[in-house]
């Protein structure tokens, strides 16, 4: 899946990184969320799960584009790339994990910056996410610019269970939520620095 806007590799690319990252680990429940809050001038991206955790060294190596804990990766490019398009956007990412278990990686971005990302296609890349890891539960949160959207993989699973209907059910009612629920609250795929520099109102 390709998700990018105008050539640019968007943010929603590095949120599909964070969640994968959680897979791997193991993860049966990830938390992940999304925040643009325009008086602190901040879009913020957190992924929490209850995977198998990190060591002192995995956690200290985790930003080293030379470095991966995965037996199949050469290289671990996606958290390097996430950092790198944090720091661009004047933000940083911050990475807190045991070896008992569990994972937080938050991404910070100066909102109004010109050289942050355009956010991308959110709704495509939980979607996307979350059919491809149906063992996985996701609680999912956007905080915008109108109110805050809420989903919950398992009460959508209760809801399409108990209508007896099958996965792909599921994967449809997800996207449908996502979408709704992320335009009333303000989302806008191709909302860019540079654009909130012109216009705060986007």
């Amino acid at each position: 899946m390709t998700l990018e806007v105008g050539g640019i590799i968007d943010l929603s690319l590095h949120l599909l990184d964070l969640l994968q990252n959680s897979a791997h680990a193991g993860a049966r429940n990830i938390r992940a969320s999304v925040i643009e809050d325009q008086e602190r001038d901040l879009l913020e991206i957190t992924v929490s799960d209850d995977g198998r955790g990190m060591n002192p060294v995995e956690q200290a190596r985790a930003l080293d584009p030379f470095y991966t804990s995965s037996n199949k990766k050469q290289v671990g490019l996606g958290l390097p790339l996430v950092a790198q398009a944090a720091t661009m956007a004047g933000g940083s990412v911050s990475i807190e994990g045991n070896q008992s278990g569990g994972t937080r990686v938050v991404v910070k971005y100066r909102l109004s910056h010109p050289d942050r990302q355009p956010l991308g296609d959110v709704a495509a890349t939980m979607t996307s996410f979350i059919a491809g890891n149906p063992l996985v539960d996701v609680l999912f949160e956007y905080k915008g610019p109108k109110d805050t959207f809420r989903l919950d993989t398992k009460e959508i699973r209760a809801e399409v269970d108990k209508l007896g209907l099958g996965q792909l059910a599921f994967i449809w009612e997800t996207e449908e939520k996502l979408r709704g629920g992320l335009s009333l609250a303000g989302y806008r795929p191709d909302r860019g620095g540079l654009v909130h520099e012109i216009d705060g109102r986007s």
